[in-house]
């Protein structure tokens, strides 16, 4: 029977305790590629960290199953018509601990993320809030310091979750402080090292959801446990399908795949090391690197080069030409780097982690194409976590990313591109700023007219691939693979595919 672990996964359910009735169709076991290195809801930690969060919280907005703005927290909301005011109007809605949503809450919420000690990873974008004013209980109105069109969708990511005022006031600070929030479960465990147990919420404000009774998110680092636990019927559903093995699952008649192409790879540079510092460089390593040795080492042969930005068709910015502004050209790359002063090449550390497979793989591919040119990569390869702190805090000379736009809006490229003297985070080449780039992605987010925009974001790609602080490589297909008695999960499509979580809202298992 399903659910035969012997000392497994069953085993460690019981040891903690889980109910009688985990066996029964009311609980679903979700494999996670990694355990999440935080659950703060206002820190973006990755898939996985989403993947529990999404259970646990609604913002005001969130996108919903099919890719659109979905009203959550928020009943509607109104906007100025100088663009500035933003009245949003609550649905009535309980937390966890049973006290009302409220507008003071969502005060509470945005005040927090904006202090100066927070370490909300938008707390630069939603910094354009110059305040936030309960007017009444169901009422909030947020004034920004000017037109800012892409607002409504930061209000939409997860990392936009409301919390209660009494939570925030008690556990700030706190890591271990058991969460509270407002979404269709509720935080029961976290067993370190082995799962995050949550359970459904009586008092959700959608009638009959969620089906479930409980969700396991059991940690599966590596790929073929993941798979072979999907397999034998011990977890229900599992991320980050191996490429490796899309072939097989696809023919098990008891599974199926959930698809999606819009995560890409791409390198990012430590614009402080000096090569790095040099865009003849940067395009060099763009010239020299045959996307289909990446695709075919570390994809199973399955995904679609990038000789330009990963700007999706159909987004504002993108154009035919940014598709072809490169190409496999070696003796190029050759060149630009003797005109950067580089001739025989230089050594570099590129970090990336062993933890997840197609990383380190994509890793060695580089690692092979760059010697062909004269570069000597050191590969530099911790776990996941290592290589997040070292992601975070710019200990790299480049790295390797996998990675999507985190709104559906053109802002997006506000995240990667946006500059700094003094500026790292985790999806930026550290140190990289330029005026020009700055001032295209400023006009894009202060401008409403959507033709406009999509000038200004093409202006923007053509500057931003003469600099290439990134090197996009490849769109990539993003799986999850479930048993067929699992319905209702959507993997969302193109970038909203790593906020799939939501969607255990409307899973059900037989």
């Amino acid at each position: 029977m399903r659910r035969n672990l012997g000392t497994g996964l069953l085993a460690v359910a019981i040891a903690l305790g889980a109910p009688a009735a985990a066996m029964a169709a009311g609980t679903l076991y979700f494999g996670l590629s990694v355990e999440p290195p935080t659950l703060d809801s206002s820190i973006q930690a990755g898939t996985a960290a989403r993947t529990v969060r999404l259970a646990i919280h609604r913002g005001l907005l969130n996108y919903g199953i099919d890719g659109k703005l979905s009203p959550e927290l928020a009943e509607s909301y109104q906007v100025s018509a100088d663009g500035v005011t933003y009245t949003f109007t609550l649905r009535q809605a309980t937390f966890h601990d049973g006290s009302p949503v409220t507008a003071t809450d969502v005060k509470a919420t945005f005040d927090g993320m904006l202090a100066a000690t927070s370490r909300a990873t938008y707390k630069g974008e939603l910094s354009i809030i110059q305040g936030t004013e309960a007017v009444d209980a169901r009422t909030v109105r947020f004034t920004l310091g000017h037109v800012f069109a892409p607002f409504v969708h930061y209000l939409a990511l997860p990392e936009s979750a409301i919390l209660p005022k009494a939570w925030l006031e008690k556990n700030a600070g706190n890591a271990n402080a058991p969460l509270v929030g407002a979404g269709p479960f509720r935080f029961v465990n976290w067993s370190r090292g082995r799962e995050i147990l949550v359970q459904k919420f009586p008092g959700y404000y959608k009638p009959g959801k969620p089906a479930l009774d409980e969700v396991h998110y059991v940690f599966t680092a590596a790929d073929d446990t993941r798979v072979n636990a999907l397999r034998a019927g011990d977890v229900d559903i599992i991320e980050y399908v191996p490429w490796k093995d899309i072939p097989t699952l696809k023919a098990d008649k008891n599974i199926r795949l959930e698809s999606t192409v819009g995560p890409f790879m791409m390198l990012q540079f430590n614009t402080r090391f000096e090569p790095f510092s040099k865009p003849e460089v940067r395009q060099a390593i763009a010239y020299a690197i045959n996307r289909d040795v990446i695709i075919n080492t570390a994809f199973n042969g399955i995904g679609t080069p990038i000789f330009g930005l990963a700007i999706p068709k159909g987004y504002p910015g993108y154009s035919p030409a940014i598709d072809t502004y490169f190409s496999y050209n070696p003796e190029k790359a050759k060149e630009l780097l003797a005109k950067a002063g580089y001739p025989n090449g230089f050594k570099a550390r590129l970090l990336a982690t062993s933890q997840y497979g197609y990383h380190m793989n994509t890793a060695i591919a580089i690692k092979s194409e760059l010697a062909k040119v004269g570069i000597t990569a050191d590969l530099d390869l911790p776990d996941w976590a290592g290589r997040g702190a070292k992601n975070n805090s710019g200990d790299y000379d480049f790295i390797v990313a996998g990675t999507a736009g985190d709104i559906t809006d053109a802002d997006w490229l506000s995240n990667f591109y946006y500059g700094g003297k003094n500026l790292v985070r985790m999806n930026n080449s550290p140190w990289f700023d330029d005026a020009e780039i700055n001032r295209l992605l400023d006009s894009g987010r202060a401008t409403l007219d959507e033709a406009q925009r999509a000038k200004i974001y093409e202006a923007f790609g053509q500057r931003a691939l003469q600099l290439s602080p990134f090197v996009h490589l490849m769109w990539r297909d993003q799986s999850y693979a479930l048993r067929s008695t699992v319905t209702g999960f959507t993997n969302m499509p193109g970038f909203l595919s790593f906020q799939s979580g939501y969607s255990m809202e409307n899973t059900q298992v037989k």
